[in-house]
């Protein structure tokens, strides 16, 4: 899942106005490697699937969050 969301990061067009070195910065500043990170924040959110509007979403791949 980790690669789906940093392919997400390269184009330009998703999240346009986020600031990617913030983005690559911010897990360094926490001590931990961006992939670490994203795993993180998707296992936080799953709990809240529901309420965010993607409970069911499937992983493309078959990718286990």
């Amino acid at each position: 899942m980790t690669t789906i969301v940093k392919k997400k990061l390269e184009d330009k067009s998703f999240a346009a106005k986020v600031d990617r070195a913030k983005v690559y910065a911010g897990p360094e500043r926490l001590g931990t490697s961006l992939d670490e990170h994203i795993q993180l924040v998707i296992e936080a959110l799953i709990p809240h699937a529901k309420a965010l509007g993607i409970e069911g979403s499937s992983c493309p791949g078959g990718e286990k969050p």
